[in-house]
């Protein structure tokens, strides 16, 4: 009985096409996973008036926020899909006929920024420096992530960089960007309205994700940094406070919001100075499973995890 040798060439191809197969079905499912957690972007959008000219728009993936000014408008973060941020434009537009002139990145996340390109060419867009700075790493490593920025993104790139702070003045409406630390990300802006008393805070707030912060740590995060953000907020002149995910929160939930994450942030660090398993502590904490939105995150025993447990 004779044996057939596959041919070496033919060999290498099945096994670069095996190997293209499992990246592509890796690709697909990753996709899944994250889309069955995303709240329904299709849902429909409601504006939230707050006061003198300022509002958030609740509904799809993340909230928008916008502001009304003499001659134009200032939005906060774009939406998910260039889909919802056109149906944002909409309800915009039902408030006020004058145009979006400027818009302002919280951070980097994909339901925070992947809408920009269905924003005007030229429009004004901010957004802290380390924030760009990862925009500009993805756009030129695509793979990282089955909702990476589109690349008509390119044409939207923040022109109007923030490091610490700065006082600006649009459309005759006095705002203040803030970056205090790393902390969601280690490119947060946060947004105070000083006439207004109120803050956009993106995702330094994720009341519907849970009571803990949620943070991401490869994407430079920090708890501490986050505590630090927290203490900043609640130091400005402010009673509204949008959030990135979920409702506008007052300034004493927003104290207990820290409180929480001070207390659960030295529970879980001290387990894990122990030498506790990530699973031995989830199982000393008894939080319940993440459900929707939350599932969008890592836990906060997984951020610690990560963050503090020594390599």
């Amino acid at each position: 009985m004779s044996t057939i040798k596959a041919k070496p060439r033919l060999r290498k191809r099945t096994i670069v096409l095996l190997v293209l197969a499992i990246a592509v079905a890796v690709f697909v499912w990753a996709k899944w996973a994250t889309l069955r957690n995303l709240p329904n972007p299709w849902t429909r959008l409601t504006v939230m008036p707050l006061r003198g000219g300022a509002y958030w728009v609740k509904g799809g993936v993340s909230n928008t926020g916008f502001i009304v000014g003499d001659k134009g408008v200032i939005v906060i973060d774009t939406q998910m899909f260039q889909t919802t941020a056109r149906t944002a434009f909409a309800e915009i537009a039902k408030v006020t006929p004058k145009p979006i002139r400027h818009v302002i990145l919280t951070h980097v996340d994909p339901d925070h920024i992947n809408g920009l390109p269905a924003y005007p060419l030229g429009i004004d867009v901010f957004a802290q420096a380390n924030m760009r700075a990862r925009l500009l790493d993805r756009l030129a490593h695509p793979g990282w992530s089955p909702f990476g920025p589109p690349g008509a993104i390119r044409q939207h790139l923040p022109n109007h960089i923030v490091d610490r702070e700065a006082d600006v003045t649009l459309e005759g409406v006095p705002l203040r960007l803030i970056h205090v630390a790393p902390a969601h990300t280690d490119g947060d802006l946060v947004i105070y309205l000083p006439r207004q008393r109120v803050v956009y805070a993106g995702d330094i707030l994720t009341p519907s994700v849970g009571p803990d912060p949620g943070l991401h740590i490869d994407e430079g995060g920090s708890s501490l940094g986050w505590i630090r953000f927290m203490e900043e907020l609640l130091r400005l002149d402010a009673d509204i406070y949008v959030s990135g995910h979920g409702p506008a929160l007052t300034k004493a939930e927003v104290r207990a919001r820290l409180d929480t994450g001070v207390r659960r942030r030295a529970q879980i660090k001290a387990m894990i100075d122990r030498g506790m398993t990530l699973a031995q502590i989830k199982a000393a904490l008894h939080d319940p499973p993440p459900t929707s939105e939350a599932a969008m995150f890592p836990s906060f025993p997984e951020d610690l995890d990560q963050e503090l447990r020594p390599k």
